[in-house]
């Protein structure tokens, strides 16, 4: 939009009132009703005005700014963003006055603005300006204040034209900016009529980007908090406006958000699959949005997720802490609410999948996790996405089975089941393949992180992880107990990283993976047997079907895969016909199902 903006000399200005461009003429003046045509007037009328609350006053944390609450993953950081943010925030409250050296910034500011077009953050800075305008006024020269609104305004405009490539950046270019121009400006013409526009804009981009209950593309997690705080920051300025309404669908999906917020929060607030400025916990934009949520299930959650939270949380009936979404293409398993609670978060729109495990409060897993595959000497590489082929969350665990397609007919499978009670972790890798093969060597390397200590019994093959607080124990289920006996495969440290090789040859290979994530459990005595399985009394070899016993200081459980098509088979005593088999075995040695896979 054109502005016309000609501001006077300052030596015009020494005896003639500047007047308003007029483009900014205002719809409603002071209380008499009069139109304001100089700018004195509009400073004293900004000075008097009580309409406008800031918008400190409207969420959590009136002594900081709401702008500060969460930044976007970006690459490259001005190191003038926070401290004017910081600044400005202080302006816009009221706590502060504007002083020289906070003109000279906005100068210099306005002077590089068009150089730092691309910076993902500078809309928190044009945001700053703006909620701060009016007590600029007081202090500024009216040349400097109406180039600053007219820069914001016009960059405004250019942006509400943009169609966006990246819809996350349009929920704050061209929805909370011009949001933000109309509550702060509603007098003026040019900035109200913003205002509906930029609620269409959020509105859409609510449900748009999100799953249907909000939960963004996984690709946009690294975004998850700047997008709340973006949402938070307008939904408490629509509310305290006049005349503007987000739609309920919407809201919907905005009180959805704020409970994956609180899901995604590791034990020390920090973000799950996030780091650096993206990663950074605010407890004002946690509690902002829980209170413009107004979810009494979340209120409950945040006592168990958040640090710090006062009061003590009640688990009766709280809602399932696990959540997956295909359209997202992502999954986080979790055992309860609590701090300590074993979680994994699977991110399955690469290759290869990215994971991250947390335990009694430190990260054991995270990173892409690698894995390798040779038919007969040769290495074979993906050819196809993850797909979800499988996904049930209980009272007895979380199931999430992924299948993803290889060269040379080859298709892996990988089933994750966490134990909700028993707290331990199951792996599975499945390779089958179209025809035999006389060798299938497969290797693995789950991303340990890299401050753990690695270690191993002297004898046998379980891995100590050892980290700065706690313990988990892997057992590598398809190799032998003994180091001695390496016919099955072996495992390692190979280039820095943990390595289980397994080796097989037929139509398949099932390689699997216990983690024990209990703290009563670390340091007793263990143990693992490969399990017969028969077939109207004939042993089945290992690309058939394989069952596993696993023993440790807390419990004791079965494992069965079957490689084939449905078929009645017997292992322990128990027969089945499924496809899949998680079991523990109770105080008398009878078999509790925790999981069980139809065969197709």
């Amino acid at each position: 939009m054109a502005t016309d903006i000609s501001p006077r000399s300052k030596d015009d200005q020494a005896t003639t009132p500047t007047p308003i461009p007029a483009w900014a003429k205002l719809v409603k003046g002071a209380a008499s009703g009069a139109e304001l045509k100089d700018w004195d007037s509009w400073k004293n009328y900004l000075k008097k005005r009580d309409t406008v609350p800031p918008l400190q006053s409207l969420v959590s944390g009136k002594k900081t700014s709401p702008l500060a609450w969460a930044l976007f993953a970006d690459e490259t950081l001005d190191s003038r963003t926070l401290p004017l943010l910081e600044t400005l925030g202080e302006i816009a409250s009221g706590r502060t006055r504007p002083t020289a050296d906070t003109i000279q910034q906005l100068e210099s500011w306005l002077n590089d603005l068009e150089r730092r077009i691309a910076e993902r953050n500078l809309v928190l800075e044009l945001l700053a300006v703006t909620h701060a305008l009016p007590n600029l006024a007081l202090v500024t020269s009216a040349e400097l204040w109406w180039n600053l609104l007219e820069k914001i305004v016009s960059h405004t405009n250019d942006a509400v034209a943009t169609n966006f490539e990246n819809k996350v950046f349009e929920q704050g270019l061209a929805g909370e900016l011009p949001l933000t121009l109309a509550y702060v400006f509603p007098e003026l013409k040019a900035c109200r009529q913003l205002g509906k526009p930029a609620v269409r804009v959020l509105d859409e981009g609510m449900q748009a980007l999100t799953d249907g209950e909000g939960m963004p593309k996984v690709d946009q997690l690294l975004h998850l908090r700047a997008i709340l705080a973006c949402w938070t920051r307008s939904i408490a300025m629509i509310k305290a406006a006049d005349g503007l309404r987000l739609s309920k669908d919407s809201f919907t999906q905005y009180q959805w958000l704020v409970r994956h917020a609180l899901r995604l929060t590791r034990s020390d607030g920090t973000q799950t699959l996030s780091h650096g400025i993206s990663s950074a916990y605010n407890r004002h934009l946690m509690q902002s949005a829980l209170d413009l949520g107004d979810d009494e299930d979340d209120h409950e959650i945040a006592k168990f997720t958040l640090p710090k939270m006062k009061g003590k949380g009640h688990t009766l009936h709280l809602p399932t802490p696990s959540y997956e979404s295909a359209w997202s293409q992502f999954a986080y398993l979790r055992c309860d609410w609590t701090r300590t609670s074993p979680r994994l978060a699977v991110r399955h729109d690469l290759e290869p999948l990215i994971v991250e495990l947390e335990s009694r409060e430190e990260i054991v897993m995270s990173g892409t996790w690698d894995t390798t595959i040779l038919i007969d000497s040769t290495a074979i590489a993906p050819s196809g996405n993850w797909e979800q082929v499988g996904w049930q969350s209980d009272d007895d665990g979380d199931y999430l089975e992924l299948e993803q397609e290889w060269t040379d007919g080859v298709k892996l499978q990988r089933l994750i089941f966490l134990a909700r009670e028993d707290k331990f972790l199951w792996v599975m890798d499945t390779v089958l393949l179209d025809s035999p093969a006389d060798k299938i060597q497969y290797q693995s390397q789950p991303p340990i992180v890299s401050h753990a200590k690695l270690g191993t019994a002297a004898e046998t093959n379980e891995v100590f992880i050892e980290l700065p607080g706690s313990k988990v124990t892997l057992l590598p289920v398809g190799i032998n107990e003994w180091q001695s006996e390496t016919s099955l495969g072996k495992i390692g440290v190979v280039d820095e990283k943990l390595s289980l090789q397994q080796t097989s040859s037929g139509r398949g290979l099932v390689v699997p993976m216990f983690f024990d994530l209990t703290k009563k459990g670390q340091g007793k005595p263990l143990t693992w047997r490969q399990l017969t399985v028969a077939e109207k009394l004939v042993i089945q070899p290992r690309d058939r079907a394989v069952a596993y016993r696993v023993q440790t200081g807390t419990g004791h459980w079965a494992f069965y895969r079957s490689l084939t098509e449905k078929a009645s088979r017997t292992f322990l005593g128990v027969n089945l016909i499924a496809e899949t088999l998680v079991a523990r075995f109770d105080e008398n040695g009878d078999i509790e199902k925790l999981l069980e896979v139809e065969a197709s």
